[in-house]
């Protein structure tokens, strides 16, 4: 009986998610006019562009995040699980909050521009256009790079290290031996992940782009329909941007395949890794220092402009702040609540058909989770908010559309949490469990709780501390009786309020910390230290 719930209702659940993606388009569509603005040579140029900043984010997330990555990993100090936690909480920075920062460190009155003048020195640095849009890609995602990096340099053998320090290899000889032949399976994936969450990038562009030069395809879908009200451009580009992302998401797929194809393991050896000595590691302290300076200044940054404004309690106490606290805390417990929900739901019934081999019919249940990539969110955001415009909405109601779309953008990334250990689960004690007649709540409690119990933890806090910082979604729903603190810090920046939004990028920041100081992550790091 349970067997049939979950199944029909995982089906279910797909078929809501198709419909919400239809009638969102049906809404877009019935709105659109004949008269559009639209032309292909600035399609092109957006797409272009869209393009060449993806690209040149990427690559430079990529080999800095290596660097990062290998100095981690090779490097042992007593820091080292915070700084690791540090460095990993920045890729979940909400995006307003890292342009918060940026800017108070690059921009014309930041940090580097006050030094500069202490030292007598003309700053001329422009922030806005290209070069800011790179440095904020680069400070979010150069710690995600450095990730993958240690998980890859961890799949290697302690046996080849230490043939390899037998053999004498060293630097760029033990790169392309020993580490290289993991890396290349990691890093196309790392470089496909970065690729693409940067095509997609849209408070960063928004804020820091400059002008329409800069506009990439989400930014552009935006101003078509909340400046331009040209319903059918904004149908174009989001079609543009979906074929675009079918190629991002084949991609990611056979790089996925090849990144994690070598993670299964034999026996379990105790782990050994070299000790860089001279030059060796004074060029990975180097790295090490450089890359945690430039992460950690633009965050105290955050911290010192929030605390050393005029009037810091009355504006700490403003209702306005506390209200959008209140409606992001919300928010994002619907948007971690659902998302959770749908993503076990599917996941259960994913497994099942995995475990039957029924690879077609697992093949489109769980391809669903990957909508969110290919299909943009303002598809989404738009159709819902065309769809209820002449509708009164409640505050309830609000609440409920905006933290269940936040929480259907986070599908790709929960599923990818949760799923591996079910199925594992699943696979190593099914036959034990159904000897012993357990099922249901039993089963889960008994068999399933102890492998699933830290990644539905780590999955819940990580969709808290993403959906805190969500904007795209609350951008076409927010007001001023409706305001989450991305939205309320938005307003704030665009009407140079700073010392407000000082204060709300602060709150914003912390209330993002918190659910995140729930993932436990110092497992990993113990598990690179040496044990001799």
């Amino acid at each position: 009986m349970l067997r049939y719930l979950t199944k029909y209702t995982a089906w279910l659940l797909y078929i809501l998610i198709i419909s919400l993606y239809g009638v969102s388009l049906y809404a877009l569509i019935s709105y659109s006019n004949q008269t559009t603005f639209w032309n292909m040579s600035e399609s092109l140029r957006i797409v272009k562009y869209s393009l060449w900043q993806a690209t040149l984010s990427a690559l430079l997330s990529t080999l800095l995040g290596v660097l990062l990555g290998r100095a981690f990993f090779y490097l042992d100090f007593k820091a080292k699980p915070l700084f690791y936690k540090l460095v990993t909480f920045v890729w979940s920075l909400p995006s307003l909050v890292v342009i918060f920062a940026i800017i108070g460190v690059w921009g014309n009155s930041g940090w580097l521009s006050q030094l500069c003048h202490w030292l007598g020195i003309e700053w001329s640095f422009s922030l806005y256009g290209l070069t800011g849009i790179l440095i904020a890609h680069l400070f979010l995602n150069i710690p995600l790079v450095a990730k993958y990096t240690m998980e890859g340099l961890s799949l290697i053998s302690p046996n080849q290290h230490k043939l390899a320090a037998q053999l004498g290899l060293k630097n760029w000889h033990y790169f392309k031996i020993i580490e290289l032949p993991t890396l290349k399976g990691i890093l196309p994936y790392a470089f496909t992940n970065v690729f693409l969450l940067c095509f997609t990038s849209f408070p960063i562009v928004l804020m820091l782009g400059g002008g329409p030069k800069y506009s990439t395809l989400e930014v552009a879908i935006y101003q078509a329909v909340t400046f331009e009200f040209d319903f059918a451009k904004a149908i174009i580009l989001i079609g543009i941007q979906i074929f675009i992302g079918l190629f991002l998401q084949i991609a990611m797929d056979i790089s996925t395949k090849y990144a994690f194809n070598s993670k299964i393991k034999g026996a379990q050896v105790p782990f050994w890794k070299p000790t860089p000595i001279g030059w060796s590691k004074y060029f990975l302290q180097s790295i090490l220092f450089l890359q945690i300076f430039a992460i950690i200044v633009p965050l105290i940054n955050v911290i010192w402009e929030g605390i050393s404004v005029s009037h810091f309690m009355h504006r700490l106490l403003n209702p306005s702040l506390w209200i959008a606290f209140s409606y992001s805390i919300a928010i994002s417990l619907i948007a971690s609540v659902s998302v959770i929900s749908i993503t076990y739901i599917i996941a259960l019934e994913s497994r099942q058909l995995a475990f039957l081999h029924k690879k077609i019919p697992q093949s489109i249940l769980s391809g669903v989770t990957t909508y969110p990539l290919i299909l943009p969110v303002f598809l989404l955001a738009v159709g819902l908010f065309l769809l209820f415009m002449e509708v009164e909405l409640s505050t309830l109601q609000l609440l409920l559309i905006v933290g269940i779309c936040n929480g259907l953008v986070l599908l790709p990334y929960v599923y990818r949490l949760i799923f591996s250990p079910m199925y594992y689960a699943f696979v190593r004690h099914d036959k034990l469990a159904r000897s012993l007649n357990l099922t249901g709540f039993n089963r889960w409690r008994i068999v399933e709780k102890p492998y699933l119990i830290k990644p539905l933890t780590n999955a819940f806090s990580f969709a808290m501390s993403a959906s805190l910082g969500s904007f795209s979604v609350i951008a076409f729903f927010g007001s001023p009786d409706f305001s989450s603190l991305p939205y309320l810090l938005y307003q704030q920046l665009g009407s140079y309020h700073t010392e407000d939004a000082a204060v709300t990028a602060l709150i914003l920041m912390l209330s993002a910390l918190l659910p995140f100081l729930c993932i436990r992550q110092d497992t990993f790091i113990k598990s690179t230290e040496n044990h001799e």
